[in-house]
């Protein structure tokens, strides 16, 4: 491995280790994972909006509820007409012949008694005006209805409803999942970003302390260092410096962007207390998967969609039903008019009865809303499908990654320590004039981009972990 690809690997590791967008800020109070996690469950917006969304989900199952209540209703209205309501009599009627000769008998003269029993014989004209109502008039009533049957319409509206609870449930567990995923991230890459910091910084230290003895072997007529092997070790100690300010930079963007995160102000102060290594999983994949589709936010809400599609297609079948209601009503009229249909028997009252209505044919428009919902039913089951297969891929790739970045902490600790006994090797070696300068400066940058590896390893074992926890909806089991 060449000086220029070590340097560049270097720089790269420094540079995209983690993707964040913040401004720099000062360090106070320390904080471990925990505090982070605590501070954003308390400050972080977006839990307001999901406290909403399961707000307005209770509401609605109130509202479906309310159609096991009986409604009261009062009501009253007064009205002034332009003239009085009357009722108009035009016709004619005929006495009956008992009444004409009863009248006729009370007459002395027969004569006279005969002339008005055919008098009474013929049709009679009506023609006149009854007064109903008054032009002004008042009424209060107070009624009362309660469906007895709705075809399941009723049933399936309420069934619809606490499963919208249980569906905003589960969007709060997953937005509290997300706000733990996004802290941890974000923890995470601070914690590398310092790990990397530090190590460019005891990469600067010691290039500085060679960059002096090779000065000081030069200095002093060594026949093996030269002054290009002095240049050499100034080159590497610049470079590295510029390193070092990355390193800084990158470590300030990942602090600005765990505050964030946190719902902290721009201006707050606080440091990180060094993490506890991450430990290797317990589970199988069987298992992890299985608990992926038993917990995660996703699936549950989309088999609550699908449950949902069932009572949607009971509710549409209600239209085959008919609906049967109670009725009660009791009335009171005001007016100045007493006769008529507001006389004193028809003032007050009251009425009670019950209904029907069933719709008999409505142009097959209940049909179609049933097949609408077998139809929406069986999207959502085939989406479940597709999202099951999903996550089982999403987590089988968490899974492959944890063991890959196990096995790479493994080797990459293994190859520190050699790295770091190579490096003590040479620099021993070179004080003695026995290697070359460049040899040394390999050695420096071996051990350096051993360590960082190392650093990466762990750092994607933490956020394959964290993702794996995100994707299965809890905790995952560790040593």
């Amino acid at each position: 491995m060449t000086l220029a690809i070590n340097l560049l690997v270097f720089t790269l590791m420094l540079c995209n280790a983690f993707d964040i967008n913040a401004q720099p800020a000062g360090e106070q109070e320390k904080l471990t994972l925990e505090d982070c996690i605590r501070i954003a469950m308390e400050k972080h917006q977006s839990l307001a909006v999901s406290d909403a969304s399961l707000a307005m989900a209770e509401a609605q199952y109130q509202q479906a509820m309310s159609a096991y209540w009986p409604q009261l209703a009062a009501q009253v209205q007064a009205s002034r007409a332009d003239q009085d309501r009357s009722y108009s009599l035009q016709g004619q009627f005929s006495l009956p012949p008992t009444i004409a000769g009863a009248m006729a008998s009370l007459s002395a003269n027969p004569q006279a008694a005969q002339m008005i029993q055919q008098g009474l014989a013929q049709p009679i004209p009506l023609n006149m005006d009854v007064k109903l109502l008054d032009r002004d008039v008042m009424t209060s009533s107070l009624n009362l209805t309660y469906p007895l049957f709705t075809g399941m319409k009723r049933e399936a509206l309420l069934a619809q409803s606490e499963k919208g609870i249980q569906i905003a449930q589960e969007g709060q567990r997953k937005t509290n999942l997300e706000i733990v995923r996004d802290v941890k991230k974000y923890y995470y890459a601070a914690q590398f970003a310092i790990q990397m910091e530090r190590l460019a910084s005891d990469t600067l230290e010691r290039f500085k302390v060679l960059e002096d003895l090779t000065e000081r072997l030069f200095q002093h007529g060594s026949l093996k260092v030269k002054k290009t092997d002095y240049l050499r070790t100034k080159t590497t100690t610049a470079i590295t410096r510029t390193l070092l300010s990355e390193a800084t930079y990158a470590r300030d963007l990942a602090h600005e962007a765990l505050g964030n995160a946190m719902g902290q102000e721009w201006n707050s102060r606080y440091s990180l207390t060094d993490p506890d290594e991450a430990m290797p999983i317990t589970q199988e994949l069987q298992q992890l998967v299985e608990s992926a589709q038993a917990f995660n936010p996703d699936i549950q809400q989309l088999k609550l969609a699908v449950q949902i599609s069932d009572d949607q297609i009971t509710e549409a079948r209600s239209g085959y039903y008919p609906m049967i209601g109670f009725q009660a009503e009791v009335h009171d009229i005001q007016t100045p008019y007493h006769s008529g249909l507001s006389n004193t028997a028809n003032r007050d009252g009251w009425t009670i009865g019950v209904g029907m209505q069933w719709n008999l044919f409505d142009g097959f428009l209940t049909t179609g809303k049933v097949n609408q919902a077998k139809a929406q039913r069986r999207k959502l089951e085939s989406q479940q499908i597709l999202l099951d297969q999903g996550m089982a891929l999403q987590v089988k790739q968490q899974f492959l990654s944890i063991k890959s970045a196990n096995a790479q902490i493994k080797d990459s600790k293994e190859a520190v320590a050699y790295a770091s006994e190579n490096r003590q090797l040479h620099v021993r070696a070179y004080q003695e004039e026995l290697v070359e300068t460049k040899d040394v400066i390999e050695s420096q940058i071996v051990e350096t981009f051993a360590q960082g590896v190392h650093y990466r390893s762990r750092y994607a074992l933490e956020i394959g972990q964290l993702s794996l926890e995100y994707l299965i909806g809890q905790t995952v089991q560790t040593h």
